[in-house]
């Protein structure tokens, strides 16, 4: 999708030279634009949805997988897009096929170890957003569809160049400087920034366009808003051994995990009982139901 000055006018840090930048994006698919422009639009009815998944058969393809896999351990096979919305409903099937799209649109790039990690990265960040809203009984699909699309500004740029990209991942493994320093040495801009744009020039919701812009940013909302699941969640999967950088947990750093459980109200914290070890076992599995 070819990117303006006008689309992105209303972005925070507007910067001349990023529109000609992100312009050197490949075009994201018709049907997974479409699908992205769903976000947030309750009116949206099973029907179109599932036409507009099945319209396309790799992708339709790959989310039947997906809903018949371990993550689900659903009783039933799952054999059409009418049946997964069905038994997993509808925004757990978006989420479904969100996934997927965005793991197509970065193609034969994740098949470098580098690049493969910030995909994995993205996937634990949207497995343990999910289950951190589980914690407060926010809404799960939300989180994981949050947590899905909190790095697309990384992910763009690396569908923009892989070798640039994968060249930065290597010199950080080595490296005491920040992801997003780094991209701004290498690109020029840095995922929140390309995130922020991005968002904006697909029109997605404003709480969308926040959490890619500012999940890296010292956090000013409550832990249980979107960007606080994700903000949470993003610190919380480098601690799990998630993390885009390949570079050893700094186990000097604050807990983020123990951070957000701290600030759950009495009752919830003594139903939920984790510990690290757990909870990474169960995020891996997730993650590999869905890879594998």
């Amino acid at each position: 999708m070819a990117l303006n000055a006008a689309d992105i006018a209303g972005t925070n840090s507007y910067r001349p030279e990023i529109p000609h930048l992100l312009q050197e994006l490949p075009a994201m698919p018709t049907v997974s634009t479409r699908l992205l422009a769903m976000i947030g639009r309750a009116e949206v009815d099973l029907k179109s949805v599932s036409a507009l998944i099945a319209s396309d058969g790799a992708l339709a393809g790959e989310v039947l997988r997906i809903a018949n896999s371990s993550l689900f351990g659903l009783r039933n096979e799952v054999r059409s897009i009418l049946q997964a919305i069905a038994y997993l409903g509808i925004e757990k099937t978006k989420s479904l096929a969100w996934t997927v799209a965005i793991k197509n649109y970065l193609g034969n790039a994740l098949q470098i170890p580098s690049l493969q990690r910030t995909w994995r990265h993205s996937l634990a960040v949207a497995l343990l957003a999910e289950e951190l809203a589980n914690w407060t009984q926010a809404d799960g699909s939300e989180a994981y569809t949050a947590g899905i699309l909190h790095d697309l500004g990384a992910l763009g740029l690396i569908a923009m160049s892989p070798p640039r990209y994968r060249l930065l991942l290597e010199e950080a493994a080595g490296s005491p400087a920040s992801l997003t320093e780094l991209e701004r040495k290498h690109f020029g801009l840095d995922h929140c920034e390309a995130g922020g744009f991005l968002a904006a020039a697909w029109k997605l919701p404003p709480f969308m366009g926040e959490v890619m812009r500012l999940h890296h940013a010292p956090l000013t909302q409550p832990a249980f808003t979107p960007l606080g699941l994700i903000h949470f969640a993003s610190r919380g999967a480098d601690l799990l051994g998630f993390s885009v950088i390949n570079r050893p947990v700094d186990v000097a750093s604050p807990n983020a995990i123990e951070e957000f459980h701290d600030q759950l109200a009495p009752r919830r914290k003594e139903r939920v009982v984790f510990n690290l070890a757990d909870l990474q076992l169960l995020i891996a599995t997730r993650l590999n139901a869905i890879e594998s």
